[in-house]
């Protein structure tokens, strides 16, 4: 059992440091380009989630400093889900079903916000 605590707390560990990691990357990459390139102020991601998607693989890949800080921030938002979603497979590996559950409730009630925002209700 206290293997499986040690477990989870590096999987947390290793989980909020590479996520940072990355958004200081791109947030720094993006700054550079802005600066260097000396381009107008970065518009708001606006539209779906794909659309926004779409468009920092798109900017990414012709180096436009929107898209790389749109994906620092992405990243740095989406964080908190992927450590509830560890956290998911770690409780099923140690069969604590009542955390399991209640970390599914809560995915299901982001992805069912996070879809409901994107309708418009």
């Amino acid at each position: 059992m206290n293997h499986i605590v040690r477990e989870r707390r590096l999987l947390n560990v290793w989980i909020v440091r590479a996520s940072v990691t990355a958004c200081v990357i791109l947030i720094l990459t993006g700054l550079l380009l802005f600066f260097v390139h000396g381009s107008q102020m970065p518009a708001m991601p606006a539209g779906s989630l794909l659309h926004i998607l779409h468009g920092i693989v798109l900017g990414g890949l012709s180096w436009q400093a929107s898209a790389f800080l749109d994906a620092g921030l992405l990243i740095l938002l989406l964080t908190p889900m992927v450590r509830l979603l560890a956290g998911v497979y770690v409780s099923l590996r140690m069969r604590d079903w009542l955390y399991a559950l209640i970390g599914l409730i809560v995915v299901a009630l982001v992805v069912i916000g996070l879809l409901a925002g994107q309708s418009g209700v």
